[in-house]
């Protein structure tokens, strides 16, 4: 779904690989809404009052996920499993629906925690995951 290359990511917040190769195995640090202009989906009124889009905020997390795997020449639909950290659980229906797009097909394994915040305060969700080589399942 996405076109962005993941140059265009900003940089991760500590020292971390953004992923690593392991055999057939692909693992993707958590991902999340941060852009090179803040975070996505968020709106900020005069008032300094912030609203969350968790649409927007999951499509560029899966986004995020879906270039880093690009550049081991795989897809979400290699994913075996996701971890998914939402700030708030109350937001657990739109992330569903916002996620069910990107896996049309088979879905992979999924966790999802209700945590209670992330390094940015404007984030709402992050995602790890870890593909699998196609062609070496079993």
């Amino acid at each position: 779904m996405s076109v962005i290359p993941r140059a265009a990511d900003p940089p991760p917040l500590a020292r971390y690989s953004v992923s690593r190769r392991a055999g057939q195995h692909v693992h993707v640090s958590g991902m999340s809404p941060r852009t090179a202009h803040g975070c996505a989906g968020v709106q900020v009124q005069a008032d300094g009052t912030r609203t969350y889009d968790m649409a927007a905020q999951t499509a560029c997390v899966l986004d995020k996920v879906e270039r880093a795997l690009a550049e081991h020449g795989m897809r979400l639909s290699d994913c075996v499993t996701l971890t998914c950290y939402l700030v708030d659980m109350a937001d657990y229906e739109a992330f569903n629906a916002a996620y069910a797009p990107y896996f049309p097909g088979a879905m992979p394994a999924r966790t999802c925690v209700a945590v209670a915040a992330l390094p940015h305060p404007d984030m709402r969700v992050e995602i790890t995951a870890t593909a699998w080589a196609q062609g070496d399942a079993a």
